[in-house]
């Protein structure tokens, strides 16, 4: 069944099993703290072995859906929920007051598992292995050592970590951290498996590790509900599908109708596709200070080769090998390769928060020495981290996206309006006032690329600038990069989004063990 009618409720029950469901959300209206309506109209039935796929833009209701299920029902926050939970034959109503039921979040996670976006933010930071890890939230509620260490061999062997049980969680690749996360959620069990962009940042091999453990997991029992932005490239064609836009059900249906649904026009995309971009970049709002002399690169490695020192050991790691790239103005270069290749160490050599172990990198005509200040290359480098959120501390946009002019040394007066330029480039001239944690994923990344602009460096240096977007939110930061390129700026980004890079990198280069192997072939923006 698909209705497109705004605000229609939506009762979506999977196909598998004839059982009744493990878990129903009945959601009539849903608001944090007194705010407005985030979330109404849904009815989501999932039964035991099924698979649903959340889908909508950013801002859609996707990770409130989430948290619902999980049992975060915001009672003692603030937060209005209005409808009710059943999980097994106990259903629980909720009118939005203060007799509202309070959920015990241990008995509940028994039961449903939920493994949030955000990967790093799950691990405990207490433990030193990735046994540890997922011994730790059983423990806590006490299991016996005995019954914890057999529970805890039985889920690394059926997801496949059992290698890296003596690793320590903060050192491994994006798809082993994932695993090890999902692991920690299900080693009690749990009937229900919540899961927020478990393919966020992965390449295509961790994706494949991940979708196979997940796999795993439903055909033993577990149902699955997974939230993303965009519809899945692929999956099994009975596998449901509920598209959500601005916070109520739009789309219920299989995977194969949701493919011919027309759910564009909701700005959900499907993964792999290629970004919708403006056939001419635009004039950018701050132009980029060029600070070389032509035919000078804008930044440039020579022969860089860098070591971390190994894990419980004295050994150094070698990450790049005698790497070799020079980012001239109106470059796009497309960084790939699998997790663990070296692809944010070389970005980090580029602002200088790493330093080459040999070689020489060279940033607007000068090189960088040990005792470079990271400070001084701000004019000329500008970094977004894969998480922006670690780069949002001030307390209102306009004062984030106003810090790096004024760091630089513009006045107040000047490094304001240089930020509003930038906000409304971005399309988030009315949100100036605004907390930036108040706003929605994909205007957080936009906060931060709008301090890329006001701060006006050359060089844009991205790790995974589309990870987690939305399709809106994807083709703004394509035009971004275009536009930057178009007036005399250059891009280097690091991807695991082929189809984002085929269609705008002037050069794809891919890292493997430590080296550029595919040599500058042009394609994109540059390309044929």
């Amino acid at each position: 069944m698909a209705d497109g009618r705004r605000g229609a409720r939506v009762r979506l029950r999977l196909v598998r099993g004839g059982g009744r469901p493990v878990i129903r959300l009945e959601c009539s209206t849903f608001a944090y703290d007194g705010g407005p309506v985030v979330l109404s109209g849904v009815d989501l039935a999932v039964e035991p072995g099924g698979l649903v796929h959340v889908v909508g833009p950013s801002g859609s209701g996707k990770t409130t859906l989430a948290r619902l299920l999980a049992g975060q029902t915001g009672a003692g926050s603030g937060a209005q929920f209005r409808g009710a939970l059943t999980l097994g034959g106990d259903r629980l109503g909720f009118t939005g007051g203060p007799a509202d039921p309070r959920i015990d979040p241990a008995a509940w996670s028994s039961t449903v598992a939920y493994a949030a976006q955000r990967t790093e933010g799950q691990l405990s930071m207490m433990s030193a292995t990735v046994a540890e890890e997922i011994a730790f939230g059983p423990a806590n509620r006490g299991m016996p050592t005995g019954e914890l260490r057999a529970a805890v061999q039985a889920t690394a062997a059926r997801l496949g970590l059992t290698d890296v049980l003596n690793r320590d969680p903060r050192r491994l690749s994006g798809g082993q951290l994932r695993r090890t996360i999902i692991a920690a959620a299900v080693v009690g069990n749990p009937r229900v498996l919540i899961l927020d962009e478990p393919f966020q940042g992965l390449d295509a091999g961790s994706r494949a590790e991940v979708a196979r453990t997940l796999e795993v997991l439903r055909a033993a029992g577990t149902a699955l509900v997974i939230c993303a932005p965009m519809l899945p490239g692929s999956v099994a064609p009975h596998s449901r599908v509920l598209a959500l836009a601005g916070g109520r059900p739009v789309f219920d249906g299989t995977f194969a109708q949701a493919r011919t649904a027309g759910l564009e026009r909701y700005a959900i995309g499907t993964e792999g596709s290629a970004p919708d971009l403006r056939r001419a970049p635009a004039a950018p709002a701050v132009p980029p200070r060029r600070q070389v002399q032509a035919g000078t690169p804008l930044a440039e490695l020579s022969g860089v080769s860098f070591s971390y020192r190994g894990e419980n050991s004295r050994r150094q790691e070698k990450v790049l090998r005698g790497v070799d790239l020079r980012v001239d103005p109106g470059d796009i270069v497309g960084l790939t390769g699998v997790n663990g290749s070296g692809k944010s160490t070389l970005l980090q050599h580029l602002n200088g928060l790493l330093r080459a172990s040999s070689g020489t990198v060279t940033v607007a005509g000068q090189p960088l020495g040990r005792r470079t200040a990271v400070g001084r290359l701000a004019g000329a480098v500008g970094y977004l981290f894969q998480d922006t959120d670690q780069q949002l501390f001030e307390r209102t946009v306009l004062r984030e996206v106003a810090y790096g002019p004024a760091a630089a040394g513009a006045g107040r007066e000047t490094a304001q309006e240089r930020a509003r330029t930038a906000l409304a480039a971005v399309g988030l001239g009315h949100t100036a006032g605004e907390h930036p944690y108040e706003l929605g994923f994909v205007e957080r990344r936009l906060v931060a690329f709008a301090s890329l602009i006001a701060s006006g460096p050359a060089v844009w240096v991205l790790d995974e600038p589309t990870a987690g977007l939305d399709q809106r939110g994807r083709n703004r930061v394509g035009d971004l990069l275009l536009d930057h390129a178009a007036a005399g700026g250059a891009v280097v980004l690091a991807t695991h989004d082929g189809a984002f890079a085929d269609a705008l990198c002037t050069r794809i280069l891919e890292l493997k063990d430590g080296r550029i192997f595919s040599g500058g072939a042009r394609r994109g923006a540059g390309g044929a």
